[in-house]
């Protein structure tokens, strides 16, 4: 059990280590904004070219209101070519949650750490700034369940398509509410700064 906490322990500072990085090297967050968007771009484009052959029906991971029980039903109708999509599709998804959620992790970090200091400080002597990739961790979760299922299909695993959606509905939650925070963080930092520079002229008449 000791042996265990201590290998968290180190996987979370080593975490948390990388998001501090990335939030004070502009090189690093661009790297990882350009990664994001270069990732969705893909998705984005196989995820138009997938319903022509995979029965009108987008991507498992496109589809905010899936149910377990459209995913056997949806696989029914998928053409050879469609797994083929699907796993080209999954393979880039691993990368994406990584590369977006660093940049929403380090955009957070930054904020925190010009405007709200001792909260940053709170977070960081407790290793908590990694809890902001929990979108990435939930989407991982997600791509392993809804390869899984594809490759277990005919005849398919009875328990995977609800794991599927469990996976889905927490990463769709954690990300509602690490993006509402770096929204908030954003505009919180944003305000200050303003106020600072229409503050200094007038400190100096």
């Amino acid at each position: 059990m000791m042996a265990s906490r201590g290998t968290w322990g180190k996987v979370m500072q080593g975490l948390q280590r990388l998001i501090i990085h990335v939030s004070m090297s502009a090189w690093w967050y661009a790297l990882a904004l350009a990664t994001a968007l270069l990732c969705f771009t893909i998705m984005a484009r196989i995820g138009a070219a997938f319903p022509a052959v995979a029965g009108g029906a987008l991507p498992f991971d496109l589809q905010n209101t899936l149910a377990p029980g459209d995913v056997h039903a949806q696989l029914a109708g998928w053409a050879p070519a469609a797994r083929r999509r699907y796993y080209a599709f999954s393979a880039v998804d691993w990368v994406f949650p990584l590369a977006a959620g660093l940049f929403q992790a380090a955009t957070i970090t930054f904020c925190l750490r010009q405007s709200l200091p001792r909260v940053y400080r709170w977070l960081t002597i407790r290793h908590a700034l990694p809890l902001l990739l929990l979108p990435a961790a939930a989407d991982w979760l997600e791509n392993l369940f809804a390869v899984s299922a594809v490759a277990s299909y005919p005849p398919g695993v009875p328990w995977l398509p609800v794991a599927l959606v469990a996976a889905k509905q927490a990463k769709l939650a954690s990300l509602a509410l690490t993006q509402a925070l770096m929204i908030g963080v954003v505009l919180y930092t944003a305000g200050r700064w303003a106020f600072r520079r229409r503050a200094r002229p007038a400190a100096g008449r």
